[in-house]
């Protein structure tokens, strides 16, 4: 692929039409720089998830380094297991000691319209080069990549808690039907940790792995439970009454007084992909509808989103006022991201 000039499959000639200046359309605003060489358009680059935008820093480094092999999160992103947001770096395994670490970006942005100066402030993700002695690689559509037990290995040993548990609840709910402990891959890798203390860390954090965790807000909620030594929730519990099936909960607990737990994550509401169609307002009809149920059968309802899981005193304060108390040491992980 002649990927010079070409970001997200759109070459500079496409975007500005046949004979035009790029370098005009940078010095203006129209386009920022990901790289040199690598361009996007101002307007796509500010209106993009950040998934969306990792992707496209993502391609740009691909596609000016052909032979890099991707690693950490972001071998697992490429694998489609989610991770809490966008990974935070572009990692990148080399066998080479040499440049090790984050390294000199050259993303810009020139010109002085709103739109030029808004994108200055959200910067593309760092590529950062992690030392692999034995580096083996895997296609994963058209990139490379380390096998995925490697990546989720350093990810385990490495990563901060939550972000750990998030790409470990990830891998298992694709392929639920062995633990992760039990893989003989995960153990190969795991087995090849140098220090100890990076292996009892990995396997402490594959151990809490556990499939019914449906997103990554769902299991960053846990790490956080677990962080403050709450009593390990029931996933997807099915509730019922009179009437029939009132549906699954995120959280459910067995203590008294056996409260009930839903992270709300805003796209459930607002993401077309997730909504199918309705209305909002239906849904929160519905869900206010199904909250009046599992109050009538006793279940103390608890609600949280990712404001209160990015100040974790927030979730434990609702955990606590819902009735549900520490019973158990807090895990010897730091701190959760």
């Amino acid at each position: 692929m002649d990927a010079t000039g070409h970001v997200v499959n759109t070459s500079l000639r496409q975007l500005e039409g046949p004979g035009s200046d790029a370098r005009r359309a940078f010095a203006s605003g129209r386009l920022i720089r990901l790289r040199r060489g690598f361009y996007v358009p101002t307007g796509v680059w500010l209106k993009a998830r950040p998934d969306a935008r990792f992707r496209m820093a993502l391609e740009a480094h691909a596609w000016s380094n052909p032979s890099a092999v991707f690693c950490g999160e972001t071998a697992l992103f490429l694998r489609g297991i989610p991770t809490v947001k966008a990974p935070m770096t572009i990692d990148v395994a080399t066998g080479s000691n040499g440049r090790l670490g984050l390294q000199p970006s050259t993303f810009a942005v020139r010109g002085g319209s709103e739109a030029a100066s808004q994108a200055r402030h959200i910067t593309p993700p760092p590529v950062r080069r992690r030392l692999r002695r034995a580096l083996a690689a895997e296609d994963v559509d058209g990139y490379l990549a380390v096998p995925l037990a490697e990546a989720l290995t350093e990810v385990l040993a490495s990563g901060k808690f939550a972000r750990a548990l998030t790409v470990a609840d990830g891998v298992l709910r694709h392929d639920p039907d062995m633990p992760l402990l039990e893989r003989p891959d995960l153990r190969d890798a795991l087995a090849r940790l140098p220090h100890r203390t990076q292996r009892a860390r990995a396997e402490r954090v594959a151990s809490l792995a556990r499939a019914g965790a449906e997103s990554p807000g769902e299991s960053v909620s846990r790490a956080i439970m677990h962080l403050y030594g709450f009593p390990e929730p029931v996933l997807q519990r099915e509730h019922s009454d009179a009437l029939g099936f009132v549906g699954r909960t995120d959280f459910a607990w067995d203590e008294a007084p056996e409260p009930v737990g839903e992270f709300d994550g805003w796209g459930k509401y607002f993401q077309s992909e997730l909504t199918a169609g309705q209305d909002p307002q239906d849904i929160f009809r519905k869900e206010k509808r199904r909250e009046n149920r599992l109050l009538a059968l006793g279940h103390p309802v608890l609600r949280w989103d990712w404001a209160d899981l990015e100040q974790p005193l927030r979730l434990r304060a609702k955990l606590l006022e819902g009735g549900l108390r520490p019973t158990r040491g807090r895990v010897a992980v730091e701190k959760i991201s």
